[in-house]
């Protein structure tokens, strides 16, 4: 098992994101597919896994003092549209590779996902989604997410919190079937109160309709 520890500075951010503490110690670890490392080393692009995830994995971790570990937890071939759809690489398919990852430390844990996109030899394009186990398609999830952040956005504003809202997990509560419409339920989090909200995908033809509800 290989292990790159990463000291991140104060200035990495991301949009709406905490700053990372001074010297705040990171480890990513696991043994991540070669294969997908096209350009660079795979102690590279671990390390730029980790930056990306970093910012959203301290919000929902906030530093507590104990160290942060990022696990490698699989990377599967899976349709752009349908994330709980696995494909054959060696096919031509409108696939997209997933890197699954496990955010630990701070007693919260967390399932980080991030699609990487190829580009020949060149170092591939790395693409957070939505954190946990949603089965929506790549756009999807930004279409839902959109939806549910105005909205948890909006509640939060109601209750004199001005914080802005970030996802804490998603989760299928009926099963995707290809056509057919399915529900999940997804997380979010501000000014440290969290709130849930039913998501329901019906698909329509070539698009997506996505009704936002909350618990």
């Amino acid at each position: 098992m290989s292990r790159l520890s990463l000291f991140l500075l104060a200035a990495l951010l991301l949009a709406g994101a905490a700053p990372a503490q001074q010297g705040e110690d990171i480890s990513i670890r696991g043994n991540f597919p070669q294969v997908l490392a096209r350009g660079e080393t795979t102690a590279q692009m671990a390390n730029r896994i980790a930056i990306l995830i970093a910012p959203l994995d301290r919000l929902i971790a906030p530093p507590c003092g104990m160290k942060r570990f990022f696990d490698f937890a699989g990377a599967d071939y899976v349709d752009l549209n349908d994330v709980s759809r696995r494909l054959d690489p060696r096919a031509q398919s409108n696939g997209v590779w997933r890197i699954v990852v496990q955010g630990k430390g701070c007693w919260s844990p967390r399932v980080h996902n991030v699609f990487v996109f190829s580009r020949g030899v060149s170092p591939a394009s790395l693409r957070l989604g939505v954190p946990g186990r949603t089965s929506a398609g790549v756009k999807h999830q930004q279409d839902a997410t959109q939806i549910v952040l105005r909205e948890a956005n909006s509640v939060a504003a109601r209750t004199n919190c001005e914080e802005r809202a970030f996802l804490v997990d998603t989760a299928a509560t009926v099963k995707r079937v290809s056509g057919k419409v399915w529900s999940e339920l997804w997380t979010t989090s501000a000014c440290e109160i969290q709130r849930k909200w039913a998501i329901t995908f019906t698909p329509e033809g070539d698009k997506m309709r996505i009704m936002v509800v909350p618990t």
